[in-house]
């Protein structure tokens, strides 16, 4: 596992931005990261000087994923525990 593992993406499509969740797994530190998703597609063109150079590789190679929605958290399913 890498040092970056998204959790999930929440959506705001009228402002065409999406706000990514996730984790710094070597120092357990939780982030956020707004990222602008015109036609709701990633775009991280803009974001190559503001974030860690692993994070954008991340990012990029989870850009398919996200833009697919899987990791939209309208695709959870709710599980109780009895």
């Amino acid at each position: 596992m890498g040092k970056y593992r998204i959790f999930f993406v929440y959506r705001i499509k009228d402002l065409n931005y999406l706000h990514v969740h996730g984790m710094n797994m070597e120092n357990k530190k939780l982030f956020t990261v707004l990222v602008s998703s015109p036609n709701d597609r990633i775009d991280l063109d803009n974001h190559h000087e503001q974030l860690p150079e692993e994070l954008l590789s991340v990012l990029k190679d989870e850009s398919g994923r996200i833009n697919a929605g899987l990791y939209d958290l309208a695709q959870w399913e709710p599980y109780t525990y009895s």
